[in-house]
């Protein structure tokens, strides 16, 4: 054991085995080389077809990074379309805000006037009372009749009662008293 080991169990710890040794890795065979278009690990005689046809002296394409000609135009548009996004935001915002100050000021008004309504029915309830009348006409200079007074069209002359001669001159056919 080693010191380490030895000290580990002294203080309580928990002691290590060594690690048993690796077996032996074989060595890898080596692979006959591939011809240009087929793969290895495919049956013999099948041959991956060529995406493009090779022709001497023609330019190589490779794929790289892209490059920044492409991708400014995609920032560009991105940025016109953020830009428009938050316009279309900023627009509706203060059409909602100007709104809603407008429904503000329209309830403070209909609060307004129904306080003045409710008013104005007060104001009306009281005016058809008996004794405002009653002021209002002696203020105009109307004054109570003590008693009735009746014209006779016969003989011209005003009673004060009309008596039982007025119940007899009245005669309504199909009336029997």
């Amino acid at each position: 054991m080693s010191d380490s080991d030895t000290r580990d169990q002294k203080a309580g710890g928990v002691g290590t085995m060594p690690r048993p040794a690796a077996p032996p890795r074989r060595p890898a065979r080596p692979r006959p080389p591939a011809e240009p278009g087929q793969r290895p690990g495919l049956p013999d005689g099948v041959r991956l077809a060529s995406s493009a046809p090779s022709v001497p002296g023609a330019p190589s394409v490779t794929r790289g990074a892209p490059r920044r000609g492409h991708r400014m135009p995609f920032i560009l548009m991105l940025c016109v379309l953020l830009g428009g996004a938050l316009l279309c935001t900023l627009l509706i915002s203060t059409t909602l805000a100007a709104g809603s100050y407008r429904i503000t000021k329209l309830q403070q008004s209909v609060d307004a006037l129904a306080r003045q309504r409710q008013t104005l029915q007060e104001q009306v309830a009281q005016a058809q009372s008996a004794q405002v009348i009653e002021q209002q006409a002696e203020q105009l200079g109307m004054t109570e009749q003590g008693q009735l007074r009746f014209f006779d069209l016969k003989t011209g002359e005003v009673q004060t009662d009309a008596g039982s001669g007025a119940e007899q001159a009245i005669n309504v056919p199909g009336y029997t008293p």
